[in-house]
């Protein structure tokens, strides 16, 4: 037998024999002796984070100090590798100690984490720990399921808390919110953190003076400004006297391609760049300045956690704990890692793609599957899938099996964002969420023969979604059919495109676009929610009615179908019971300030002026457009005779913009 077959043979043997089945067998515990438990628990997951971008990880040019000194004092994992390159999915898998297949959790923000999935922070706080959770996007807020088990949960109620749609908050305003929560904390209480920093994700734009540092590398300023506002947070802990008893993490969801394969961000390719990750623990328990070069996942956080707590072991996990390694031992066996990703089958009508990654090889099951061995080609540029084709075939079928396992043999479903969820998505930078019509078990293209495709549908998407923000709309329009050339079925750039239209006014094209949006995909209620109000604009409400009765029976319980009825029942002359509707869509969304602010027009309308004080004072502790909802506030004291009232009101809204023609003549009227 040659050294080569022998090799084959003896991955074989141990991967297939131990490896994998012990990577999945159901967890029993580790009967490692912790000799130091730690008295809180500080996770930082790190969005869009490379591990080689990280100073510790062996990248001279990186200026990320505070995670280096965390690695010096700790544990970091050198082959950690998450289990999808999407935002929702890794955390599920992070906070679960689960692979997010086995709850249909594939995308962002469409399935949510089920009740019925016991996160982290639920057992840290039905163990007594105070817990509070604290995230920069809105992927990872209470409707997606991430909120469960959080005492304190600061996401997104109020509006005007990130750059744009209410998405996306940076590093500084998650971490003032986490400080404060901490500083509320009593010393005989142990306590639970989450901080998500979401700022490495593109558009790379790092505040002052973080971008103009890495002005030729943007990603690298932000991943500086991430590890500025980790440091302000560990800085904290340490100035309350709680660092020293508290075991700190610091784990990124999943990395970022910057031009490798073809792929720019992530979201599509399996490859390293977005699948291995940074891993650093540090705290009780830990062996300082020690690195770990055996591969963990993240579904073994959870129960390394649970480990290293001294708390009893949770059975049923797909992950095991990793405090062995902790100590500077190592394991008998390494598990495998899979991973997967449906984006590009969900978003473009490609192939999906699985990964299995052990004893140092890693397949790629795709159309044309790849193979390569890490060790020697770590930038996995030479595929061995036909030159080593027993162990691919072997590692594929394993993949395809274990994906079986986690789904009970069920295709997986689609879920259809929301229209406002579809708008946040797209600010966030997650363009062609199509969702095309895919029969089941067919595989569609291999993405490598369509990644370039992909570049140039991102760049006139995001070009598009711009000119419509600056009221370009010519070149909007110009684009998006461009857009529809490239991707005919993607029923989102249906619905865009007929928004286009509709703010030109062309009514008649901006219709047909939403009845082909509605036709590409059944399962969306968004076009026939913007045909309706399309057509109540335009004094039809009887056609609207009949456009959002076929939404209803898409998504009843929805708060965009909830807010159009209020505005059909509006133009029916039916106030009370629109009031009712707009109240119903308050409950379902009530960060949303719109649903709000119709019921404020509504119930001054209605003369029910106590009700629409009532929203205006919140959507100012919102932080919806304070200077506007200062002079509504105004007008309403007017009213009511209470002149002292509105012109403090008045008087405010001007400071917050000056020459406000509105208050200004308000104020005229008082005097």
């Amino acid at each position: 037998m040659t050294p080569t077959a022998r090799n084959i043979a003896l991955v074989g043997a141990v991967v297939f024999m131990a490896g994998l089945w012990y990577a999945f067998a159901p967890f029993t515990g580790d009967s490692s002796t912790i000799n130091s438990r730690p008295k809180h628990v500080v996770l930082f997951t790190l969005d869009t984070t490379r591990a080689d971008h990280i100073g510790a990880y062996g990248a001279g040019f990186a200026r990320t100090p505070h995670l280096d000194a965390l690695a010096a004092r700790g544990v970091r994992f050198d082959e950690a590798v998450t289990t999808a390159p999407i935002t929702g999915p890794a955390h599920a898998a992070i906070f679960t100690g689960l692979y997010p297949a086995r709850f249909g959790v594939r995308d962002n923000a469409t399935t949510p984490l089920p009740d019925d999935a016991v996160t982290i922070a639920e057992r840290l706080r039905d163990a007594g720990f105070a817990t509070g959770g604290f995230i920069g996007a809105f992927v990872l807020d209470k409707p997606f399921g991430f909120a469960q088990g959080f005492d304190t949960f600061s996401g997104f109620e109020r509006v005007e808390s990130g750059r744009e749609a209410n998405a996306e908050r940076i590093g500084q305003l998650v971490v003032d919110d986490a400080l404060e929560w901490v500083k509320g904390l009593t010393a005989d209480r142990s306590a639970f953190l989450w901080v998500h920093l979401y700022d490495p994700h593109a558009p790379y734009m790092a505040p002052a003076p973080f971008g103009a540092g890495f002005a030729d590398r943007p990603y690298d300023g932000e991943v500086s400004y991430m590890d500025h506002q980790i440091g302000r947070m560990l800085d904290a802990l340490e100035g309350r006297g709680m660092l020293d008893d508290t075991l700190v993490i610091a784990v990124a969801d999943h990395g970022e391609s910057l031009g490798e394969h073809g792929e720019d961000e992530h979201g599509v390719f399996l490859y390293d760049p977005v699948i291995r990750v940074p891993l650093i623990m540090a705290g009780p328990g830990v062996k300082p300045g020690h690195v770990v070069s055996e591969q963990v996942r993240v579904i073994d956080l959870l129960p390394t956690v649970i480990a290293t707590l001294g708390l009893p072991a949770a059975d049923g996990l797909d992950g095991e704990s990793l405090t062995t390694l902790l100590q500077g031992g190592s394991r008998p066996v390494i598990p495998a890692a899979y991973a997967e990703s449906y984006y590009p089958k969900w978003h473009y009508g490609w192939s999906e793609l699985r990964s299995l990654r052990a004893d140092g090889w890693k397949v790629i099951d795709a159309p044309r599957p790849e193979l390569f061995s890490l060790s020697k080609d770590p930038s996995e540029s030479d595929n061995l899938f036909n030159a080593q084709r027993a162990l691919g075939d072997r590692m594929v079928a394993e993949a395809v099996r274990l994906e079986s396992t986690f789904t009970g043999g069920a295709s997986p479903l689609v879920a259809t964002p929301s229209r406002d969820t579809l708008e946040r998505l797209r600010s966030l930078g997650y363009v062609g969420t199509s969702s095309p019509r895919i029969s089941s078990g067919e595989r569609g293209p291999d993405p490598k023969d369509r990644i370039e495709e992909r570049r140039t549908f991102k760049r006139l998407m995001s070009e598009a979604i711009d000119d419509m923000r600056a009221n370009r709309l010519d070149a909007a329009v110009q684009k998006l059919r461009d857009l529809v050339r490239i991707n005919e079925r993607a029923y989102d750039l249906h619905q865009l495109l007929g928004e286009a239209y509709e703010r030109q006014g062309r009514q008649r094209e901006a219709l047909g676009e939403f009845e082909m949006a509605a036709l590409l995909n059944p399962a969306a209620a968004a076009p026939h929610l913007s045909a309706a109000e399309l057509l109540l604009a335009a004094g039809q409400p009887a056609q609207a009615r009949t456009r959002l009765e076929a939404a209803t029976k898409i998504d009843p319980l929805s708060f965009d179908v909830a807010l159009v009825l209020g505005r059909v029942l509006e133009a029916e002359n039916r106030t009370m019971e629109a009031m009712a509707a707009y109240d119903r869509a308050i409950a379902l969304n009530p960060a949303n300030p719109r649903a709000r602010m119709l019921l404020v027009g509504a119930a001054s309308r209605a003369g029910r002026l106590d009700l629409a004080e009532q929203q205006l004072q919140q959507l100012l502790a919102m932080g919806y457009q304070p200077s506007r909802t200062h002079f509504a506030l105004g007008r309403i004291a007017h009213l009511r005779g209470q002149l002292d009232v509105a012109e403090r009101h008045y008087r405010e809204a001007l400071r917050l913009e000056p020459g406000l023609a509105m208050a200004e003549q308000a104020l005229r009227q008082l005097r």
